[in-house]
């Protein structure tokens, strides 16, 4: 399998883990170096973000994402660019967020992990 489409399907399959709220397929996708921000300026490790995800102080009811291309960055580095949406609960309040999204995945020990997310929230129309 090519690197981009293997990409895509990571990206595929994060996004499915995130709406499902299974932690466990989400952590086996993360890197333990992970750099999470949010639409909102947050900022989350690998660790915090999974309890916010097991602990429901953050839920996504439904995503709604195209991995628009895929950039390698040599054999064992690549840049996911895309955009997002999602209507989420986040602390008791409920939103609807829309970004444009950067991930970037690198292979550790050869297996490939999500090492940073970085969304930039799109204006409402």
């Amino acid at each position: 399998m090519m690197m981009q489409d293997e990409i895509r399907a990571l990206e595929a399959r994060r996004y499915a883990a995130m709406k499902a709220g299974d932690t466990a397929a989400l952590g086996a996708l993360l890197s333990a170096q992970l750099v999470y921000s949010h639409s909102d300026a947050t900022q989350d490790s690998a660790e915090s973000y999974l309890a916010t995800l097991t602990d429901g102080s953050l839920r996504y009811h439904d995503i709604r994402f195209e991995t628009k291309s895929v950039v390698a960055a040599g054999p064992d580095a690549a840049v996911a660019l895309g955009t997002m949406s999602a209507d989420i609960t986040r602390n008791g309040a409920d939103k609807s967020i829309a970004a444009m999204t950067c991930a970037v995945w690198a292979r550790e020990a050869g297996t490939w992990r999500l090492l940073a997310y970085q969304p930039t929230a799109m204006p409402r129309t």
